[in-house]
Parts: C-alpha cells; structure tokens; sequence
C-alpha cells in the first residue's frame, strides 16, 4: 500500500496530516489497488495435473525409450502441465515434449516427488534411532548377564564350608538353603536375560532388513515433470512425452537346428526383453531396437604411435604367461535369469571385469590354469577354472547379512557373452515359441523390430522371450577332428553372407537331428566374411588313432640314437549321408641342432613346415572308411631323452 500511495498521491493532492480525511481520494486509491492486485492473481499460472498414459516402448540393448499420451484442457494464458508418477530411472537430458495444438512451451523442469523423499528421510531417522536404542539394550543385557554368570561360578565355588572341623547340622541346613535359594534366582535371572537377548536381536535384525528397504525406496522415488506453457485461448491441448529409462534392455538368443548337413540351417531369433523401470508397460506398442543410446558416439583419433628398441626379454614373458583364446560366457542365479554387475577377477593378476546388464563376460589373455572368482552383493562367491571358450556361471543367493559383502571395483574389459537353464525345461519352452508379427525399419545405426502385438511387462525384471523371426540360412558343412587330442568329429557351419540376416551376437541352443547339442555363442565381432558356428560333437562318425608297433622302432648308430614313429587314423562315416572331414595331426619341430626330424611322411595331406601340421581334406561316403597315416624318424644323441608322444 505504501508503493500505492506514492504512485496515486498527486491524483489526490493530498497532505500528509489529512489523508484519513479524504475519503473520495481513498476509494479511487483502493480501487486502483484491487486492480492492480487482481491482475497479478490473474497472471500467476494456472497448476494442472495431467493423466498420461505409457503409449509405446522402443527397448535398446540396454535401457528403453518410453512415450506418454495425455490429453489437457488449458486455458487462456499460462498454465503448469505436470506429468506425475513418472519412472525412477528416467534420464533427464532425454526428455522431449511435443504438443499438437498452437502453444508456446516456455520451459521444462523435472524434480523428483520431495515430499516422499522427506517421509521416507524421516522414517530413516526413526529407524536409526531404534537401532542404536536395541543396540544399547544389547550391550546392557549381555554385560548383566555375565554378572549373573560370574556370581553362578562364585556360588559353586564356595560349596566347601566350615573348613576341616565340620559344621552343625543346623548350620548346614541353613547354607544349603539359602545357596540353593540364591541359585535359583541367579538361573531365573539369566533364563530372563537370555530370551530379553534373543528378542532384541531378532528386533535389531528386523529394523536393519527395514532401513535395507528404506534405501531401496530412496532410490525409487518417482519423477515429476513441470511444463510451463502458453496459450492464447482455450483449447484441449494433446502432449506427447518421451524419455528414456536405464534398467531395462533385450538380448537375442537363437534356435539353431540343423535337419540334415546337406539342408540349411533352420534359425530362430528371439527378443529377451525385461525391465525394471519402477513403471508397469500395460498394453503397449513394442519396438525392439539394436542400438543403445548409452554407447558413445565421439569417434576415436589416433595418437602418435612410439617405438623403441625391441627387447626379447619381455616378449618371451609374455608368451609363458599368456595363452591363446578368450574366455566368454553368461552370469545367471539360480533362477537362470541374468545378473548384471557381477565382478569377474582372475586370481593372481591384475585382470578383471564386471558383466554387463545381460549377465555376459569376456575376459581375454587367460593365464594358464587360470581361475577367476565371480562375486555380487547377495550372492555367494564362487571360483571357476576358466578355459578359452564360452561357459556359463550360475551364482546362489546368499541370506547372511548386507555387512558382510565386501564389493570391489574394476576396470570394465570388452562386452561378454552366454547363459545355461535346465536343458530340457528350456527346450520346451523353445519349441513352443511362435514367432510375431512385424515390421522391420533399418535406421543408419541400427535395425527396429516394430512388433503389432501389444504387451504388457511388469517391473520386475523377469524376462519375456519374444520370437521375432525364423529363417534358413544357406550352410556349408565340414567336420574337423584332431584325434591326437580327441578321437571325435566336431561339425562346423559355415555361412557366407551372414550379414544379410540382421543378427546380433547372442546364445544359441543347438539341435541336430533333433537332439539338443546344448548351447554356443554367436559372436560376430569375430567373424570375418564367414560365419562359423560350433555344432558340436557327431558320433556318427567313428575315429581311432593309435601307434603302428611293427613300423616304430628305436636304433643305435654311433652316439645317436633314431626313434621310428607311425601313427594310423582311421576314419568311418556311420551316416547315411557323404560328409565332408578335415583331418589334422602333426610332425615334431626341432628346437635343437642336435635334434633331427626325418623322413617325415603323410600321403595325401597338406603340410605346413612352419608348424609341422599335416592336414587331410576328405570326403566319406555312408559307410565309407578311410585310413590316414603319419610316419617320422628323429635322430639325436643317445645320452640325452626326447619325449614323442
């Protein structure tokens, strides 16, 4: 009112000392100042709640995009649109809002719901409060219950009375009485104090499993979005709103089956969706997509590369402590769901990695017998030898408490790969998969399934296989064997054009014939122009090696010593179809001069000299049978011992 008054005073040419005596003046002040007040009532902005509604979800490898719809009558001027209950996990920098009317959007801001905040901050305090008042209890109760305890021995100890001289028979009845007495209500007393223990401990217990579960809400409190817009009249007004949660995602897994070697593979792929969004998709347009928003987008820049002296020191370190081949594979519970964020160390070494929100590792230069130790809060560590290749690791759920788990950190390592179920419940479960209906969009970077089906999928992480497509892909067929180290035929597919099938890299539950071969891994970050996928063992086809007694021999000539050795590989095809074998064995490679590899012989195999490996390519008719030798002479010094077998 004073600002007012200084503003109106010359329209009234009033005096300071006769202001309360004027009373036109004072109504046009007052009526001045209601209008002046009302307009700023009228500019304030008006607050609507708006009620959305989750439209579509395009899901990523890791994380999701979700669309909201809602419909809000706005008025004249501007208004504060909120979009309430919105999920925990939503990232801020990737809201978008869109409107299908004429309005001017002013601004967006996101917060997070406070007052739930301050209700659940204040439970905490409560909750902390009663802990260290059980805590106290505790300590109270255990150190009386040692004095109870400690007066228990004092009493036993001093049954002995009256010494060497005896007492009286009233006098004795007396002690007894009053040592039997006290006794009584020394063990009454600690009876008391023992369960008073046990309930304040199972109390303490449960307010620490309630302060885990007020933590766990703290981090699940919901997001409010705030849109302040403009319009010139009133209209209802269509919003669009999109954002982008991360705990959600999809994996492929594939069904590979082959009919017979001389037919293509039969594949199908299948979407693994799950989320754990904090908001339940009901009824939704599901995409699944190949690319992932989380993924940097800054290409890389070469820097200058620096050479020195080569020092074979550290080369020949590297060779004894490192071995060829890569160890991939998934992390499951018991469940056989995937856990994301388990610490993957290999014992002794400084190498280590976490897995991925799939529950796939890769973990590369494996030392010899090396073990790695999988580790994840609420689960027990386990160690696992590791061996190049694909495995899968199941972990148990631990119940001992939270104070226990000591997590560490590390240095992520590369993407990873794999998982294993019960064999037979989960090629039911295959089998009875049916693929969708849908549409497929090829965006610059990525591939969009765009599914005609509605679903529904619960915040709950558990996850929803969807069978997107089948296909045949045109396969060529070969087996390989190395019976010096396994007398068996392992079946290899290979696929030239795999690119043309959109896969990603993914498990892969195998058939042949229809029996389950048990599971590989698609890894296509390591195929070249031709994809080749591990079948498997066929024991259709036989194969046996074994040393040829009459043609080895061992001969003295002078100071040398000649060793004969011939080995015969005999290959049989039991199958009712010709099939195509790679056959591999090898000749010893002299690291000594002394040492002097002879008349090496391999009819009909290709030898290379670098490495002494001989290789036979051969093509076996059903029933056909073929026999594959190998012969060599090594000289060297008789004194001296050279293993050849």
């Amino acid at each position: 009112m004073v600002f007012c008054w200084k503003i109106f005073r010359p329209l009234c040419n009033l005096e300071k000392s006769s202001i309360f005596f004027k009373t036109p003046c004072m109504k046009r002040l007052h009526f001045l100042a209601l209008l002046l007040v009302t307009h700023v009532l009228f500019a304030q902005p008006k607050h609507i709640t708006a009620e959305s509604a989750i439209q579509n979800v395009t899901v990523f490898t890791a994380g999701a995009q979700i669309q909201r719809t809602a419909t809000v009558s706005v008025q004249p001027g501007r208004s504060e649109v909120v979009f309430s209950g919105l999920s925990n996990q939503l990232e801020q920098q990737s809201l978008q809002l869109k409107a299908d009317a004429a309005i001017t959007l002013l601004s967006v801001q996101t917060t997070r719901d406070f007052q739930t905040q301050r209700t659940i901050e204040q439970q905490e305090k409560n909750l902390l409060l009663r802990s260290y008042e059980l805590k106290d209890r505790l300590e109270s109760d255990a150190k009386l219950l040692d004095v109870y305890k400690a007066e228990e021995a004092m009493l036993i100890k001093n049954q002995a009375i009256g010494g060497t001289a005896g007492v009286k028979a009233a006098d004795l009845k007396d002690a007894l009485d009053l040592q039997r007495q006290r006794l009584t209500e020394v063990y009454k007393k600690q009876l008391e104090l023992q369960k008073r223990l046990t309930t304040e401990q199972q109390d303490l217990e449960t307010t620490r499993a309630q302060m885990r579960e007020i933590s766990k809400k703290r981090d699940s409190i919901n997001y409010s979005v705030t849109a302040l817009v403009e319009s010139k009249e009133a209209r209802a007004v269509k919003f669009q709103l999109w954002y982008t949660v991360k705990d959600a995602g999809w994996y492929p897994t594939y069904d590979v089956r082959v009919i017979e070697v001389n037919q293509p593979l039969q594949v199908l792929m299948n979407a693994n969706v799950f989320q754990r969004s904090g908001e339940t998709w009901k009824d939704v347009a599901l995409q699944i997509s190949t690319g992932n928003p989380g993924d940097n987008a800054t290409r890389q820049q070469l820097q200058p590369w620096m050479v020195g002296y080569y020092d074979p020191s550290v080369n020949w370190m590297r060779g004894q402590i490192a071995v060829p081949g890569m160890a991939t594979g998934r992390i499951v519970n018991s469940r056989g769901e995937p856990l994301a964020g388990v610490s993957i160390a290999l014992k002794g070494t400084n190498t280590a990695t976490l897995s991925d929100v799939n529950g796939f590792f890769r973990l590369q230069n494996l030392t010899q017998n090396s073990v790695a130790v999988f580790s994840s809060v609420g689960y027990a560590s386990k160690a696992v030898a590791l061996r190049p290749g694909y495995s899968t690791v199941t972990l148990t759920e631990t119940t001992g408490n939270l104070d226990e788990v000591v997590v560490m950190g590390y240095g992520l390592e590369g993407r990873a790969a794999g998982v294993i179920v019960d064999a037979a419940p989960k090629m039911r479960k295959q089998e009875e998969i049916q693929t969708v209906s849908l549409t497929t969009q090829y965006q610059p970077t990525a591939v969009v399934y765009k599914i005609d089906e509605k679903y529904t999928l619960e915040t709950d992480g558990k996850t929803t296989t969807i069978g997107l497509k089948q296909f045949q892909m045109p396969t060529i067929y070969e087996y390989y064997a190395a019976p010096k180290l396994d007398p068996a035929a392992f079946l290899t597919a290979k696929v030239a054009n795999w690119q043309d099938y959109d896969l990603q890299s993914g498990e892969a539950n195998l058939y042949f014939e229809g029996t389950s071969l048990g599971k590989t891994y698609i890894d296509l970050a390591s195929a070249g122009d031709t994809l080749a996928l591990s079948l498997g063992k066929d024991n259709g086809i036989r194969i046996s090696r074994k040393l040829v007694k009459e043609y080895s021999s061992q001969k003295f000539i002078g100071s040398n010593r000649t060793e004969t050795k011939q080995y015969e590989t005999v290959v049989r095809n039991n199958k009712k179809v010709a099939v195509t074998l790679i056959v591999e064995d090898q000749f010893p490679i002299s690291t000594n001069k002394e040492i002097d590899v002879q008349e090496t012989k391999a009819p009909e195999a290709q030898v290379n000299k670098d490495t002494g490996i001989a290789t036979w390519s051969i093509t076996l008719q059903p029933g056909q049978e073929k026999k594959l030798l190998l012969r060599y002479d090594v000289k060297y010094p008789k004194e001296k011992r050279v293993v050849l077998e």
